[in-house]
Formats: C-alpha cells, sequence, structure tokens
C-alpha cells in the first residue's frame, strides 16, 4: 500500500573553506558519504562523512550537515542538536523541515509540528512540509488540519496522487462518501497502480 511519501532534505549549495586547507565542497562530500552508505560502502562513507564531523561547530554550513549525517546515522538526538546549532547562526527552512524530522523520530511530536511551521513560515511553497505535518496530523488524529494541508499539497502539485489518498481516507474515517471517492478516483487517476486496491473501496463507498 503506497500511503508514506519518502522525503529527501532539501540540501544547501554551500562552498566551505576549512582553515588553510584547500576550498571543498561540503555538499559534494556529503553526498558521496551518502550515496556510499546506502550502497553499503561504509569505508568511503565514513571517510567523507568523518571529515566533516571533526569540523568545529561554528559554522553554519558545518552544523546543518553535521545534522544531515547525524540523521542517516539514526542519531537522532546529536542531528536535533547540531540543526538546532545552525539555527541559531541562521534560521533557513531546510533547517527548520530537517529538524523535524529529527523530532518525528524521537517522538517529540509538539516539536515537529512546530518546525514543520516555522518552516512554512519561511517558505509558504514548501510542498514537502505540508505534506509531513498533514501525515502528522493524521497520526495524531487531528484530522480537519492534515485534510487542510492536504489540501495545500494538492494545491502546490495537482498530480500528488499520495495526497488524495490520504485525504480520501480521511474523508472516509468522518463519513463524508462523496468526497472520499472523489479523492479516490482522482488518485487513481494519476496513477494506475491505485486501481485494484480503490476501485473496490469506491465500490463499497456507493453501496
Amino acid at each position: 500500500m503506497k500511503t508514506i511519501k519518502l522525503i529527501t532534505p532539501v540540501f544547501l549549495l554551500i562552498m566551505l573553506f576549512a582553515g588553510n586547507a584547500e576550498p571543498q565542497t561540503i555538499k559534494s562530500n556529503f553526498e558521496t558519504g551518502k550515496k556510499a552508505f546506502y550502497s553499503d560502502d561504509f569505508e568511503t562513507a565514513n571517510k567523507m562523512f568523518s571529515g566533516i564531523l571533526n569540523m568545529e561547530s561554528k559554522d553554519f554550513d558545518v552544523c546543518f550537515y553535521k545534522g544531515l549525517i547525524y540523521y542517516i546515522y539514526f542519531d537522532y538526538e546529536k542531528s536535533a542538536a547540531e540543526l538546532t546549532n545552525a539555527l541559531t547562526l541562521k534560521k533557513t527552512a531546510e533547517v527548520f523541515f530537517n529538524r523535524a524530522l529529527a523530532y518525528e523520530k524521537l517522538e517529540k511530536y509538539d516539536n515537529a509540528l512546530k518546525d514543520y511551521s516555522d518552516a512554512l513560515n519561511i517558505d509558504k511553497k514548501f510542498i514537502d512540509a505540508y505534506f509531513n505535518r498533514a501525515s502528522l496530523y493524521q497520526q495524531l488524529r487531528q484530522t480537519d488540519k492534515a485534510i487542510k494541508d492536504y489540501g495545500r499539497v494538492i494545491k502546490l502539485n495537482p498530480k500528488d496522487d499520495i495526497a488524495y489518498y490520504n485525504r480520501g481516507l480521511l474523508y472516509e474515517e468522518l463519513g463524508n462518501k462523496e468526497k472520499a471517492i472523489v479523492d479516490f478516483e482522482k488518485a487513481i487517476s494519476i496513477d494506475k497502480i491505485w486501481k485494484t486496491e480503490l476501485t473496490k473501496k469506491i465500490n463499497q463507498l456507493k453501496n
């Protein structure tokens, strides 16, 4: 069942000059390390990541990428801490968004919701923040808020079949069969992967 959207964090293109060392692109090292990590090439990943982790957390870029690395390493406490350090230096939608991801993993849901909202206060079109906030509202049974946020996702991206699917589920839970059917039919029209599951559900709602 395709109900969860996997979010790839938004990364900044920033050049870092570390001491008297040659200029290097932290993003390039991070991306190389991330690719190696998910390809089970842990030696290369650790080599790329350790160079960043060994830097002092006095620079926004260093703090930001440390936070992303700790998230990949499943150390969500350190991830949130480094991203908090980054926010003391510069407040960006990307940092709030990524810290919200860490807070969700730590089950600090109120903090996560606040960070998604802060990200959206900076960037009103941050579609992933709307989607994740909607999903968290859905998880917390705050149905009306979830429906509203899925609506914002759909307004920004009318081809988001998962948003239609999830909103349809919420309408179904509320007993609003007509709106649920409309959303399910829209999801099918966007991606036929839903056809078997949702055609059955639509027929049940019509009977």
